[in-house]
C-alpha cells in the first residue's frame, strides 16, 4: 500500500550552521575551523511548485536579497536539487535569521547556505552526503564573493578543523582539534567586502616566500596531529596574505601587537576580515586576550564585539518538523 501524501501546507524544519574562522595564517583558502558561538538560522518547508523561495529574512537589517539568484542560500538549495536530479520535482520555502554579521569575516554567507542546505534536505527528506553539501553550498559563495571558495563551508558542514586538500575533485580532510585550543574572537566596527579583499591580494609572489609559506602550513598540520600548541601559534603566521589585508582593517596591527605580547600564541585575521583571532592555551588567558583586542580596536575607533570560543560542531537540524 503506497504511503498517502502529506497534508498542505507541510512543517517546516529548522537548521543552524557556525560561524567559521578561515586561513588560520599560512592556510589561505584551505584551512577553516568552526565555533561554538553564534550562526545563521534556516527555517525549510516543502512547497507545491518545483523551485527555492526565500520569503523572509531577519537579522540583517533590511541588505540582503530575496531573489532565488541572487540569495547565498537560495542559490545553494538550487545546486543541490539540480545534483539530485528533482529541480523540476521537487520545490522549497526559506526563511533566514542572520545571527552573524554580514562582511565580517566569519563565514556569514556559507553559514547561510549551510542552514539552508540542511533544513532543505531535512523538509525534503532527502539524503545528501557531505560532499555534496559542500558542492552546492560552494555554489552559493561563489555569488555571495565571487569564488566558490570552501574553506568557509566545509568546516560549517563538517564542524572541527579542516583542510581543503583539492577542489577538482573535492577532498577535505579533517584535522585533530586540541582540546585545550581556545580562541578570543573579535569583530571590528568595520566592514571589509571580501571582492576589496581578494582585489588586494599580490597576483605574484617570490619563490622563497612560497617556500616558508608551505613549511608553515605543513608545520600547523603537524602540531595540531601532536597537540602542540606552542609549536601550532609558531606556525600561525601568514606573510603572503595579512601584510596585503591589514591596512584595510583599522588599528589591527596595534591590536596584533598588544596580543603577542600578552602571550597570545598567535593573532591572524579571519578570512577577508575585519575579525581577528587570538589563540590561546586557556580560557582564562583568551577572556584576557580578547579584552586586550577589544581595547585596541575601541581606541583606533572601531570598537565592535567579540567572544571566547572553542573549536565547535558543524551545522545541524535544531528542530523536529515544526507545523
Amino acid at each position: 500500500m503506497s504511503e498517502a501524501p502529506r497534508p498542505w501546507p507541510h512543517p517546516w524544519v529548522e537548521a543552524y550552521a557556525p560561524a567559521t574562522v578561515s586561513n588560520l595564517g599560512p592556510g589561505f583558502d584551505c584551512l577553516g575551523l568552526a565555533v561554538h558561538g553564534p550562526g545563521d538560522v534556516v527555517r525549510a518547508r516543502r512547497r507545491r511548485e518545483p523551485g527555492v523561495v526565500l520569503t523572509k529574512i531577519t537579522g540583517d537589517g533590511g541588505r540582503l536579497p530575496l531573489a532565488a539568484d541572487q540569495n547565498t542560500a537560495c542559490v545553494a538549495v538550487a545546486a543541490m536539487l539540480a545534483r539530485a536530479g528533482v529541480a523540476d520535482t521537487l520545490g522549497v520555502e526559506l526563511e533566514l535569521d542572520k545571527g552573524l554579521p554580514l562582511g565580517s569575516g566569519l563565514g556569514s554567507s556559507g553559514a547561510s547556505a549551510c542552514a539552508a542546505l540542511l533544513a532543505a534536505a531535512g523538509a525534503l527528506d532527502l539524503h545528501v552526503g557531505n560532499d555534496a553539501m559542500i558542492e552546492a553550498a560552494r555554489a552559493g559563495e561563489a555569488v555571495a564573493c565571487g569564488s566558490p571558495h570552501p574553506d568557509n563551508v566545509a568546516p560549517a558542514i563538517l564542524g572541527g578543523i579542516v583542510l581543503i586538500a583539492a577542489t577538482e575533485p573535492l577532498r577535505v580532510v579533517s584535522l585533530p582539534v586540541p582540546e585545550d585550543l581556545w580562541l578570543a574572537i573579535y569583530t571590528p566596527g568595520c566592514e571589509v567586502e571580501t571582492a576589496k579583499a581578494r582585489a588586494v591580494l599580490p597576483r605574484q609572489v617570490g619563490l622563497d616566500a612560497t617556500v616558508r609559506q608551505s613549511a608553515r602550513l605543513a608545520l600547523l598540520v603537524h602540531a595540531l596531529h601532536i597537540g602542540d600548541l606552542a609549536l601550532l601559534g609558531e606556525a600561525i603566521v601568514d606573510e603572503l596574505v595579512e601584510p596585503a589585508r591589514a591596512h584595510l582593517i583599522p588599528g589591527f596591527l596595534d591590536a596584533k601587537i598588544n596580543a603577542i605580547e600578552a602571550g597570545a600564541l598567535a593573532c591572524s585575521i579571519s578570512g577577508a576580515g575585519p575579525t581577528c583571532f587570538a589563540l590561546a592555551s586557556s580560557k582564562q588567558q583568551a577572556t584576557s586576550l580578547l579584552e586586550i583586542l577589544d581595547e585596541s580596536f575601541t581606541h583606533a575607533g572601531v570598537s565592535g564585539r567579540g567572544q571566547v570560543d572553542q573549536v565547535g560542531p558543524g551545522a545541524h537540524v535544531t528542530s523536529k518538523a515544526l507545523h
